[in-house]
């Protein structure tokens, strides 16, 4: 696929994506700012969170386009999410207050698949009402992915990749991940050749910086980590996913990792983080670029 997009088989090439707009006001502002200032490539929004009307609108007035859906089933550790959906009751996902649950186990444990399908598309479809063009599909918190309990929701999901012609986030290499077991590499194996047979995009590998750790690693550390992250991207497609935005009141009540979001906003502006990628010679593309190949065949 590499050489289908202009690029030589051995490039490395990657893709920088901030996960998470529409969470907070002030992460929507980060990632609108980072846009501007080129240094991310593309972003993934969470429709079910309040501030998404706010980012939507916010990228439209900044011409920012390169924007996928970042599917969300599932509450966060501090802010509890409902459904897109609101013509009827999901009742298999949602706890008896009517939120999302918080431990995807549960998740896995109780959905019906039809009422998965249901959100998911509300999500996609409520973007694409707002003038959204969605670059790929992901999953947030990996909801859809059948970490806890071996149940996944990738099928349906792919059905929707079909219909709406868009690529979807599981990297190829997931099968080389040391932390899967030997029946969940061959579970994804599944899925990475079912999404093929459907004409289904992706990338070769995901890499990001240790997320949500205690104690919090100074800048220092991160910017180092970082540096060797990049250093050692291998050839093919490789996306840096990221969660960059501006402490704010409601981020602090939304996630218990707020300061390593801020430290990745100021780590993605660092004018020597740039240069290694300069350095490495690595090239940058975004999602739009593969979902157009995509809807080309």
């Amino acid at each position: 696929m590499i050489q289908r997009l202009g690029f030589a088989a051995d490039d490395r090439v990657l893709i920088i994506n901030a996960d998470d707009l529409g969470i907070t006001k002030g992460t929507n502002e980060a990632i609108v700012d980072l846009f501007e200032q080129q240094a991310i490539t593309s972003t993934s929004i969470m429709m079910p969170c309040a501030d998404s009307d706010e980012a939507m609108e916010m990228c439209t007035k900044q011409g920012v386009e390169k924007i996928g859906i970042h599917i969300t089933l599932t509450s966060g550790e501090r802010h509890s999410y409902t459904p897109v959906f609101q013509k009827s009751n999901l009742n298999s996902l949602l706890t008896a207050e009517g939120y999302f649950h918080k431990d995807a186990a549960l998740l896995e444990t109780n959905a019906d698949e039809k009422e998965v399908r249901i959100e998911i598309e509300s999500q996609i479809q409520s973007a694409i009402a707002r003038g959204i063009d969605p670059t790929h599909l992901d999953s947030h918190a990996g909801s859809i992915m059948g970490f806890c309990t071996g149940r996944d929701f990738l099928e349906l999901t792919f059905d929707l990749c079909e219909k709406y012609r868009l690529p979807f986030n599981l990297p190829y290499r997931i099968v080389e991940q040391p932390f899967l077991n030997a029946d969940q590499k061959k579970r994804f194996q599944a899925r990475l050749d079912s999404a093929k047979e459907r004409g289904i995009l992706s990338i070769d590998d995901i890499v990001l910086l240790p997320y949500c750790f205690n104690p919090l690693n100074r800048y220092k550390e991160m910017k180092r980590q970082l540096i060797e992250l990049i250093k050692n991207i291998k050839p093919g497609i490789t996306q840096l996913t990221v969660h960059p935005a501006q402490i704010t009141d409601a981020l602090i009540e939304a996630t218990g990792c707020y300061k390593e979001r801020e430290i990745e906003l100021q780590l993605l502006n660092d004018v020597d983080i740039k240069q290694w990628i300069q350095r490495e010679r690595i090239k940058l593309m975004s999602w739009a670029d593969i979902r157009d190949l995509q809807r080309s065949v």
